[in-house]
């Protein structure tokens, strides 16, 4: 079995199928982008692989556990999806960081809460089983996270103060923080200004070579193809093709994928 498995991921809203009985794997430390047009059904599988949308029908599992199973009701429980929603690191188009926080308590906030409920019902965070060590873990983490994202000078700075590529790179890092088996990047450099998306692309990058297993939906398709190891092209609410980056870019075997690539070139869209 794959360290992630989706499999037959039903999702509706009202009377639209978004998605029409999606699967996928992905091994451990891969990359996998998810490409489409809007509407196709990316962002949706996204959230539903992360837990933030409930499908009505499918399963998923990381790493051979079952997380999720569409009928099974205990396994649907919010605390059950609580729980498994912590596989997965989550970064949005929109940054969605606490504004009223410093860069580094956006960091460590989530972490230091987390700490508090485990070692009160498991007895121990991480291996440690009081507060004041897993407190100075947490922070020797967000002061590396920050490092590594390139941003240890706006350590006291306030999101506010803070350019949108700056967000966005303390959001990987914020996302980091809890340690998920799968990195979830939703269209990334979306809200970004152009000059402002590379700095962010080479923090994904980056994270690459660190065997960090992600799923990146995006529209920058000279990226999915530099740094996927698999690309999946969404329509209509299924995967019209799969496979490798010079397999599905550069050697599409589907009409209409043919199509969304050809309009790419085109406009650059």
């Amino acid at each position: 079995m794959a360290f992630l498995e989706v499999k037959n991921i039903k999702k509706s809203f009202g009377k639209n199928t978004v998605l029409k009985n999606i699967g996928f794997s992905l091994e451990k430390g891969e990359v996998l982008a998810i490409i489409g047009s809007s509407g196709s059904g990316k962002t949706t599988l996204l959230r539903c692989v992360n837990f933030l949308e409930t499908p009505e029908k499918g399963v998923i599992y990381v790493g051979g556990k079952l997380l999720f199973d569409a009928d099974d009701p205990m396994i649907k429980r919010e605390s059950e999806i609580r729980r498994n929603r912590l596989h997965f690191g989550m970064v949005f188009q929109q940054f969605n960081l606490f504004p009223q926080y410093t860069v580094f308590d956006n960091l460590v906030l989530a972490p230091k809460l987390l700490a508090k409920d485990q070692i009160r019902s498991r007895g121990s965070y991480r291996g440690v089983a009081s507060f004041k060590q897993a407190q100075a873990s947490i922070i020797s983490e967000a002061e590396q996270l920050l490092e590594k994202v390139g941003l240890t000078e706006k350590r006291d700075s306030y999101p506010c103060d803070l350019s949108g590529g700056q967000q966005q790179r303390v959001a990987i890092a914020r996302a980091l923080a809890l340690h998920p088996d799968i990195l979830c990047f939703d269209e990334p450099t979306s809200a970004l200004d152009p000059e402002l998306t590379g700095e962010v692309l080479n923090v994904i990058k980056g994270l690459k070579s660190s065997d960090s297993t992600m799923i990146v939906v995006t529209h920058e398709i000279g990226f999915a193809r530099a740094v996927a190891d698999k690309i999946i092209f969404m329509d209509n609410g299924v995967i019209e093709e799969e496979g490798t980056p010079d397999e599905v870019i550069g050697n599409p075997k589907s009409q209409r994928t043919r199509e969304f690539l050809a309009r790419f070139n085109r406009f650059g869209d």
